[in-house]
């Protein structure tokens, strides 16, 4: 304005006065616009710290106050026996999460493994809303027990403990709104009830059964939390085991009806998968080796009895106690395990090793009884067979030769004959006495014809099998010989020849078997199941 007018003027005044003025009426212009901009900014600060001052957050809380304690001391505003809802005749939903801080100890023998949880608990109750401008945090055990919170336990657990190092480990956060935080570190040993069929091979899901104990469903219903920033389940990414790996975690649901109603119930389940390069390299291996180690028997001699007895009696004794030393980490089951398979096909494989070593020495050890035999005969001057033959023979005419002088003795000219030790067998024999039964049970037959030959007292008969003694002495020594070259050649064949062949097929048979059962081990255990 103050320009325009000394544009208007510009004709009657000089033209420095004109600047001047125009200099003086501006500036004091300008200053006041200033301080009312100024004046608005503070304005506007100050609103926006008030209103952000209103705003509660997770990082800014008040201590416990006593407006709040006296609130749930009065039982006409507060009774910590009922639920929020208890009167509008809804169910108070309580959604959980778990924040899994460790996981170790996952056993075979007791069935059980170990947690340590982060375990948070959400409700709301609109008798505890307040006029705070944050929430309210409840630190004291004493405190929180005089708040109605949800009797949730675990079903499975076998015991269950609050941390309390270096304080109890719990908060409880109160909102303006009557939103109601809990939060705890838990550690719990829960039960699993494992499949060990496959075992050491296997894996297991443990399942975590989380309940109300007092409040039905139409009461209290438990519900996994389904915000994105408050994960159902979350966990600690370095947890690692000694023997086993966590590969994922599933909630679920496990509502159940009984007597006394429907009982809300959650699930976690965890799945675990057990390390293999541990019982890899502690059971599998050394009892591989030892199965190998026990083939080494059929490269050893025949003979060295000692040396063979005592490596298979080893490896057996050795995969004996291996079984045993895994039993013992096992609880007693009605069916049999992976490792059970294992121990038992390995246990087999060298007893069958024992086996054939005791074929392979009966052969060598019957080799030698007919070479002992063999070598007796010809120290007596002939083969076995013909050496008893002979004696059976001259034992007869020995006894031909007494009879004849008892009788001479006697007077008698009639001869009395005894034969003895005669083989029935023979067609000549058995033309002389057609109807001798008389016969013992070892084979040699005693033919008591003295009797008759006393009543023929005939020389011609004497003489006859005196001549048809010495006709079958000679075609019984060479029956005795041809059977003799013949067994001494069977011998041959099926004594020492027959163990090593065994021997030599083992040397295949045994490693082939062992790789088939492998193969057909290890693709059932891991590839089909």
């Amino acid at each position: 304005m103050k320009f325009e007018y000394y544009l208007e003027k510009q004709v009657q005044l000089a033209p420095d006065k004109i600047l001047h003025h125009f200099r003086y009426y501006d500036y004091y212009e300008l200053t006041g616009i200033y301080y009312k901009f100024q004046k608005m900014i503070r304005f506007f600060l100050t609103a926006f710290c008030i209103l952000n001052s209103f705003e509660p957050t997770n990082s800014a809380f008040i201590p416990l106050t006593k407006k709040f304690l006296d609130k749930l001391k009065n039982e006409t505003l507060y009774n910590k026996f009922a639920t929020p809802t208890q009167y509008d005749d809804v169910p108070t939903n309580v959604t959980l999460s778990m924040f899994i801080e460790g996981m170790s100890s996952f056993s075979a023998q007791t069935m059980d493994y170990h947690l340590d949880v982060y375990f948070q608990e959400e409700w709301y109750d609109h008798r505890l809303a307040h006029n705070n401008t944050a929430p309210i945090l409840v630190r004291d055990l004493e405190v929180f027990k005089m708040m109605w919170h949800p009797d949730v336990y675990f079903a499975n657990a076998r015991s269950a403990a609050f941390q309390d190092i270096t304080d109890d480990n719990f908060l409880v956060w109160v909102y303006p709104n009557g939103r109601v935080w809990y939060d705890a570190r838990i550690s719990i040993v829960s039960s699993c009830n494992m499949d060990l069929w496959k075992y050491p091979l296997d894996s297991q899901e443990c399942a975590l059964r989380i309940l109300s104990y007092a409040y039905p469903m139409t009461v209290l219903r438990l519900l996994w939390s389904e915000k994105e920033d408050v994960p159902a389940i979350d966990r600690n990414p370095d947890i690692t085991m000694p023997d086993m790996s966590l590969k994922h975690i599933r909630t679920g649901y496990c509502n159940g009806t009984y007597a006394t109603g429907e009982w809300s119930c959650m699930t976690a389940i965890f799945y675990v998968e057990r390390e293999m390069m541990h019982h890899v390299m502690q059971t599998y291996v050394p009892t591989a080796l030892i199965v190998v180690i026990s083939w080494f028997n059929f490269w050893l001699e025949i003979d060295s009895a000692p040396a063979r007895v005592s490596l298979s009696i080893t490896t057996l004794l050795t995969i004996s106690t291996q079984a045993n030393a895994v039993k013992l980490a096992l609880p007693e089951v009605s069916y049999m395990k992976a490792i059970d398979v294992w121990m038992g096909s390995c246990m087999a494989f060298v007893f069958g090793v024992m086996i054939e070593f005791t074929i392979c020495h009966y052969a060598k050890t019957l080799e030698k009884e007919k070479d002992r035999q063999a070598r007796e005969a010809e120290l007596r001057g002939g083969p076995p067979l013909v050496v008893d033959t002979l004696s059976t023979l001259f034992g007869a005419v020995h006894d031909i030769d007494d009879l004849n002088e008892d009788e001479e003795l006697r007077g008698d000219g009639e001869q009395h004959i005894a034969l003895n030790m005669l083989n029935p067998e023979e067609p000549r024999l058995r033309s002389l006495h057609p109807t001798t039964n008389d016969i013992t049970t070892n084979g040699t037959r005693y033919f008591m014809g003295a009797e008759r030959l006393k009543r023929k007292r005939s020389k011609t008969s004497i003489t006859r099998l005196r001549q048809q003694v010495a006709s079958m002495r000679h075609a019984t020594a060479d029956v005795s010989r041809r059977a003799f070259k013949w067994t001494r050649a069977v011998r041959k064949l099926h004594g020492h020849r027959v163990a090593t062949k065994i021997d030599e097929r083992c040397r295949i048979v045994f490693p082939m078997v062992f790789i088939l059962f492998n193969i057909a081990y290890w693709s059932f255990y891991l590839v089909f199941n």
